[in-house]
């Protein structure tokens, strides 16, 4: 034993919580290793060419999504925010009528996106050479209009960010996750379009084997090249997809008109940076442990409901009445399964079927026609494969999800004291045994049929 681990067991053997300032030492160590890998520290050891991460580096190097530019900015402005906070208006009244001031024009710019992409549509049948005179003057009358939005929103969001994130701190407290005074980590994010998600799983099961973020807004042909090249390897499955949020520091939410919708990814997003501070798997094997992925991913799911409702109730009850239902332990009931996640439920089951006995052809196959079936009842479904699975799979409180982790996380909220106690016990979690023990201690089973 040095020196180094004599004093810091001393300063933790001190404390009241020795686990809490375990947790804070090893976020702010992790923290800096993170930083040092997005600065490109790594190993200096290469990979055979033909590995994936080597061709996944060659086909997304020219879509990589920039962490580097990403995290020097944003770490720089929150340092700045929290020195200089934004002016947001003293009363609390006023704080919620420019919430919901901006949650209306970003309603009104959503709709307006809609109307230009109808129109776009519309050009090519009614002129050979594009858009005729008239429909060129209304593309560029509700382009103006919403570029005057943009404009306006960008300058806005400062404020609602710091009104969003101290609402959201403040039910935090109220749940006891304070440190020294103040939330930890503090709650911190911005209204960005997050990277594009590519996803990737083996063809031979599903799972979620890496997941690597690209700009933001890539088309669909782009996304359709990115896919192909990877899927000449003839081992994997890879999908291409948007997210609405990423759990960096400070976390990206996208801009939406919907209040229910962004104090939820807010919360979620922020579980994500809580879970970060613990010394184990939960968050630090998300990539290498696909069950742990899940459980972390619906966790957040189920806190982001939770204080999301709680903040809604305390500081905008206008809003309350749109808000789920209770199940009968007082927690937000799920959101009962409609005709599509039903179909998705069907397939996934029947394509987990084919691929356990090694029909991979058959169930890329299936999955290819059933898609084709929900497009033309006019669901719009892209791609559907093992890696759309592997992805949506990891939220197991989805009510597409045929994975029993999502209940099961439900039940062991439902007997926890408290949230931060759920919370917590969820972040000692460093293994899928870790996991069982805990269903097991809770009287429940790890099989949904028992």
């Amino acid at each position: 034993m040095d020196f180094g681990e004599t004093r810091y067991r001393g300063i933790v053997s001190s404390v009241k919580n020795p686990g809490r300032i375990r947790r804070i030492l090893t976020f702010s160590i992790r923290l800096m290793l993170l930083l040092g890998v997005l600065f490109g520290v790594g190993p200096s050891a290469t990979p055979p060419r033909h590995a994936l991460t080597v061709q996944l580096a060659e086909v997304t190097a020219p879509y990589r999504f920039d962490f580097v530019n990403w995290e020097s900015y944003a770490l720089l402005d929150e340092l700045n925010r929290r020195l200089s906070p934004p002016p947001v208006p003293a009363d609390t009244a006023a704080q919620t009528a420019l919430v919901e001031a901006f949650l209306a024009r970003e309603a009104t710019r959503a709709d307006l996106e809609r109307q230009l992409k109808r129109l776009y549509a519309l050009c090519p049948q009614r002129h050979a050479n594009g858009c005729s005179a008239a429909q060129a003057r209304q593309l560029a009358q509700l382009q103006s209009r919403q570029d005057r939005l943009t404009v306006w929103q960008t300058r806005l969001a400062p404020l609602v960010e710091t009104i969003l994130a101290r609402q959201t701190e403040t039910i935090l407290r109220d749940e006891g996750f304070v440190w020294l005074g103040m939330v930890f980590p503090p709650v911190a994010f911005r209204f960005v379009d997050p990277p594009t998600a590519l996803i990737i799983s083996p063809r031979a099961r599903i799972e979620n084997r890496y997941f690597v973020p690209l700009r933001p807004g890539l088309d669909i042909p782009t996304r359709e090249r990115i896919e192909s090249a990877l899927d000449r390897r003839g081992d994997i499955s890879s999908y291409v997809t948007d997210i609405g949020g990423l759990g960096s520091y400070p976390t990206m939410v996208i801009y939406h008109d919907s209040l229910t919708y962004l104090t939820e990814t807010i919360a979620h997003e922020w579980t994500h940076n809580y879970l970060f501070t613990f010394p184990t798997n939960i968050a630090w094997g998300y990539q290498t442990f696909p069950r742990l992925t899940t459980i972390n991913e619906t966790t957040a799911e189920i806190v982001g409901q939770e204080i999301s409702r709680k903040l809604i109730t305390r500081f905008y009850p206008d809003w309350v009445d749109k808000l789920p239902p209770l199940d009968e332990a007082g927690q937000p009931a799920p959101r009962p399964p409609s005709e599509f996640d039903l179909a998705l439920r069907r397939i996934r089951r029947y394509v987990d079927q084919l691929l356990a006995g090694g029909k991979i052809e058959e169930a890329e196959s299936y999955m290819e026609a059933e898609r084709q079936k929900l497009v033309a009842k006019g669901y719009s479904l892209r791609k559907l494969n093992q890696a759309y699975f592997a992805f949506h799979g990891s939220y197991a409180a989805s009510p597409a999800s045929i994975d029993p982790t999502g209940p099961q996380l439900r039940q062991l909220r439902a007997a926890s004291p408290s949230l931060q106690a759920f919370l917590n016990r969820v972040g000692w979690l460093n293994s899928y045994q870790d996991y069982l023990a805990w269903l097991q201690e809770a009287g429940l089973s790890p099989d949904p049929h028992k």
